[in-house]
C-alpha cells in the first residue's frame, strides 16, 4: 500500500496575537491618560493663570557679630524680616520642610537658618522674621575689607533662601519643586550698635523641577 499524505494544518498564532491586542490596549489607555493629565494641567494654567510669588527683604537686626582673633572666626546673629506676597487669585502656596538660608559676606558664610512650613493662601501677604546664627572662619583680610565697608557705609551681603513648595490649583495640588532665591543686598552697617539700613537690594529666583 502507498504512504498516505497526513494533512498538515496552520500553526495556530491566536494566542500570540491575542497578547498583542492587550498590549495595544494598554499602550492606548497609558496615552490616554498622560494626555488627560496634560490637558487637566493646561487647562488649570489657562483658567487659574498664575503668577509668580515676590520675595523681598524688608528689615535687619543684628544682636552679635563678634570676631575671635585667636581662632580667626566671627559668631553672627541676625534677624532678617521677609516679605513673601503671594498675587495669585485662587492659587495657594504650599512651603515645606527642608528650607535652607545663608547670609555671606564675599562668598563667606556668615550665618543660617530655616523658614517656617505654613501654607500661603491666594492674594496673601505673608512677612517672616528668620533668625539666623552661625560661626565661620573669617580671616584677616575678610576682617579688614569689612572694616572699610563698614566706615564707608556700603556693606555688600548675599542673602540665599532655599525652598521647597508645593502650589494648590483651587483643591488640586502640583507636585513640590524647589525655589531658590538669591538676595544681593547692600546695608550701611552690620553691627550690633547700629540697625542697619538696607541701602539696596536686587533678587534672582529660580525653580528647581
Amino acid at each position: 500500500m502507498g504512504k498516505r499524505n497526513v494533512p498538515r494544518y496552520p500553526d495556530d498564532d491566536g494566542g500570540g496575537s491575542g497578547c498583542c491586542g492587550v498590549l495595544g490596549w494598554c499602550c492606548c489607555i497609558l496615552v490616554l491618560i498622560v494626555a488627560a493629565i496634560a490637558g487637566a494641567a493646561a487647562y488649570a494654567f489657562f483658567i487659574y493663570k498664575p503668577k509668580a510669588p515676590s520675595y523681598s527683604v524688608s528689615n535687619m537686626s543684628v544682636s552679635q557679630f563678634d570676631f575671635n582673633s585667636n581662632d580667626l572666626t566671627l559668631y553672627t546673629k541676625l534677624v532678617s524680616t521677609v516679605r513673601a506676597e503671594n498675587p495669585n487669585d485662587v492659587i495657594g502656596i504650599s512651603y515645606g520642610d527642608g528650607s535652607h538660608t545663608v547670609v555671606s559676606y564675599r562668598g563667606t558664610p556668615l550665618c543660617s537658618g530655616h523658614l517656617p512650613t505654613f501654607f500661603q493662601g491666594h492674594k496673601n501677604v505673608t512677612v517672616m522674621e528668620i533668625s539666623m546664627e552661625g560661626r565661620h572662619g573669617f580671616g584677616s583680610g575678610l576682617q579688614s575689607a569689612l572694616e572699610e565697608s563698614e566706615k564707608e557705609g556700603n556693606v555688600p551681603l548675599d542673602v540665599f533662601v532655599s525652598v521647597p513648595v508645593s502650589l494648590r490649583f483651587g483643591t488640586l495640588d502640583i507636585r513640590e519643586v524647589k525655589v531658590n532665591v538669591h538676595c544681593a543686598l547692600v546695608v550701611d552697617s552690620i553691627s550690633p550698635k547700629k540697625k542697619p539700613t538696607i541701602k539696596s537690594a536686587t533678587y534672582q529666583a529660580n525653580v528647581e523641577f
